[in-house]
């Protein structure tokens, strides 16, 4: 508990201490400078209520202190680099636990036509709206408690180069480090642990990709050849027989391929978006229970923006497993949503500003047929000033025990955040 307090002091303070101003430079003494400004440093806080985790568990309520920082600075005409992590206590308000990540760390070069970034780096494809099936170069942290979707992802080492060419960008990554989603997995029977495989620095996934933008339609083409960002699930006897704990569950990223494309367009009013992939897994046959079915998966839908404050979204979900038996109802098929051969979804998605965009509210949901399940999740964003925002929302998960959101049930919540930013 004395932890929540320091934390909470520590916002509170925050904010008398930003408006003072700083004292005005002498005109005949020359000031050093600060070294915010020579870092590029910005940053926030944010103090947060949690009704419940995404951990699966019976812990509530909960508190989510963040501080974030970033620092980000152009060197020369070439040369600029960027870092971004944040460190928090997160948890019970008599218990809370500390935590930290470095999300990016990474530095950019300028050749003319060519770009080239090394470093820890988030990278992020896909055109379609939150589902994006060619998006598999970067793991998600999905037990953290942020209200923000981008806020979850994890960054990985990684050199990418881009060369122009007209308006289409030629460009390749090579992934060195793998870091893939981290998330919550139901109790184990008694007796049984969970294990995750060795090895995140396999040095050899890489990907290409080819791009135009400024068109009258922007698409891209992509290839990966990695690690499965989700992994599989499979029994180890001899790993628990050796550490003396009974079987395991191993936790393993086996191999994909994926090939995978984009486009957005505009029809009138409408904005048109579509993504879709192909996933070659290692097992091709379907006949291994323990590896992920080759699959298809397809987005496609329209959005409109009515009036400048009202933005309309809706898109159309469609998944082919091959080789699929019929249905499953296991653990492994749950979680990679591979209980049906095929299977039909629909995603919404409504927001609305107001009060000169200071207000804002939206209402996201996505939802499954075959097996039914689904989440909705509301969210309030109200900038009191430019530098203080609340935020308040829920998350509302719902659906058939085969199905992942109804597997994901108990991790419903609702939430509220103060945000500080600097």
């Amino acid at each position: 508990m004395r932890e929540w307090i320091i934390l909470l002091m520590a916002l509170a303070i925050s904010l008398p201490a930003a408006a003072q101003d700083a004292p005005s430079p002498q005109p005949e003494v020359p000031q050093a400078p600060r070294l915010v400004e020579l870092l590029g440093l910005t940053g926030a806080v944010r103090a947060g209520y949690w009704s419940s985790t995404r951990n699966l568990d019976s812990e509530a309520p909960l508190g989510a202190g963040m501080l974030w920082l970033k620092s980000s600075r152009r060197v020369s005409k070439r040369v600029s680099f960027l870092a971004e992590g944040w460190t928090s206590l997160q948890g019970p308000f008599e218990d809370g636990k500390a935590a930290g990540e470095l999300r990016e760390a990474f530095v950019d070069l300028r050749f003319g036509k060519l770009d080239v970034r090394a470093g820890r780096q988030i990278i992020a494809w896909g055109r379609a709206d939150g589902v994006n099936p060619t998006d598999n170069l970067s793991g998600q942290d999905l037990t953290l408690l942020v209200p923000d979707d981008a806020d979850r992802r994890l960054g990985a080492t990684a050199v990418r180069a881009s060369y122009l060419v007209g308006d289409v960008s030629i460009g390749g990554v090579w992934l060195p480090e793998f870091r893939g989603h981290a998330f919550a997995l139901p109790a184990p029977p008694p007796g049984v642990v969970f294990a995750r495989e060795s090895g995140q620095w396999p040095g050899d996934q890489w990907a290409l990709r080819v791009e135009q933008t400024g068109r009258a339609v922007d698409w891209s083409a992509s290839y990966f050849d990695g690690k499965d960002l989700a992994p599989d699930l499979g029994v180890d006897v001899a790993a628990g027989l050796q550490a003396r704990t009974g079987p395991s569950i191993l936790l393993s990223h086996h191999r994909v391929r994926v090939i995978g494309g984009d486009m957005t367009a505009n029809l009138g009013r409408f904005g048109l978006r579509a993504e879709g992939a192909y996933v070659d897994t290692e097992d091709p046959q379907g006949r291994d229970p323990f590896t992920k079915n080759p699959f298809v998966f397809i987005v496609a839908g329209a959005d409109r923006t009515f009036g400048g404050q009202l933005n309309l979204n809706v898109q159309y979900l469609y998944r082919q497993v091959r080789h699929h038996p019929g249905t499953s109802d296991s653990v492994q098929d749950v979680l990679n949503s591979q209980t049906q051969a095929v299977q039909h979804g629909v995603s919404f998605r409504i927001a609305r500003k107001w009060r000169h965009d200071t207000l804002e509210a939206e209402c996201a949901a996505v939802a499954y047929a075959g097996p039914e399940g689904g989440a909705l999740r509301p969210k309030v964003v109200y900038a009191v000033t430019d530098s203080w925002k609340v935020l308040a929302g829920a998350e509302i998960l719902r659906g058939q025990s085969t199905s992942l959101f109804g597997l994901m049930q108990r991790n419903s919540a609702g939430y509220a955040e103060l945000r500080w930013s600097f």
